[in-house]
């Protein structure tokens, strides 16, 4: 079953909804977290002790402690570690912490954000700090106050900034930030409209530029031509319903909107370079639910 969890699953029998959560990395959640599941929310993970995998959108990445990993909302994500494993998430919705921030002022740092989020190894005197923050975190949780949950939402920021900072790998000139910021709207385009938009002008039109100058940028800043980031998302979402929709291939080429189930079948052949059935068995083996 596709279901994508929200916050308020873990505020149930009158317990008052919050905008966020703290919970030890070992805690049960309101839902089979041995299945690959998505969420309306964010998790940042702090692994301090033992070691695990954390598989998101199908790429699995190996964590051991002094790792963190974001998650963001509607990956596909499955989390295993071992018995000894230690650590904490805080869930956050996306409306009260970081949309603007993450959407405006730094936008020149959301580059290929999410790849460089889902997992990242810090130094021993980075974890440190991100360390002290889920502690200054979890201690106005446990008291909780008007004061207490704004201080919990501006920690939550500088977290996101201190990672978001570590992970860069340079600074951006004016003309870069310009250019990024382009290439950042295309992509949020391009998850919003992957269905109904299929060419590069169709974007190109929306972003008021050029099908040239967006695939040299798209080149630039994701490594791909702009026609590529459109077949990417799709391929993404082929590969969810895939693995988890339960839906045949004729229900999810229509869902996909491509013109009859042989599109869908020619377009993942030549992504994956195998049938969908194929794939399908492959992606369910990515996500095997645990014992």
């Amino acid at each position: 079953m596709d279901t994508t969890h929200t916050l308020d699953d873990y505020f149930k029998d009158g317990a008052p909804c919050l905008l966020f959560n703290v919970e030890e990395l070992s805690h049960t959640p309101p839902y089979d977290n041995h299945l690959a599941h998505r969420h309306e929310y964010y998790e940042i993970y702090l692994y301090q002790k033992g070691q695990g995998k954390h598989t998101i959108d199908f790429t699995s990445y190996d964590y051991r402690p002094g790792c963190v990993s974001v998650v963001f909302p509607h990956q596909i994500h499955q989390l295993k570690y071992t018995p000894d494993s230690r650590g904490h998430v805080i869930m956050f919705n996306e409306e009260l912490f970081c949309s603007e921030m993450l959407r405006k002022e730094l936008r020149a740092y959301c580059v290929d954000l999410k790849t460089r989020l889902n997992l990242l190894k810090l130094s021993e005197a980075q974890f440190s700090e991100i360390q002290v923050l889920f502690q200054l975190i979890q201690s106005a949780f446990n008291d909780l106050n008007v004061l207490g949950k704004e201080q919990i939402r501006h920690l939550i920021k500088v977290i996101l900034l201190k990672l978001m900072d570590y992970s860069k790998t340079k600074e951006l000139s004016q003309q870069e930030t310009s250019e990024s910021d382009l290439y950042y709207s295309f992509s949020n385009l391009v998850d919003l409209h992957f269905k109904e938009k299929r060419l590069v002008s169709e974007f190109a039109d929306l972003l008021s530029t050029t099908p040239k100058k967006l695939n040299a940028i798209s080149k630039k800043y994701g490594g791909i031509t702009a026609l590529q980031v459109i077949h990417e998302r799709i391929f993404q979402e082929a590969k969810h319903l895939l693995a988890f929709s339960g839906l045949s291939h004729k229900e999810i080429a229509y869902q996909l909107k491509f013109d009859s189930p042989s599109a869908l079948n020619k377009f993942i052949q030549k992504k994956a370079g195998c049938s969908p059935s194929d794939l399908q068995n492959r992606l369910t083996q990515i996500y095997i639910k645990q014992h």
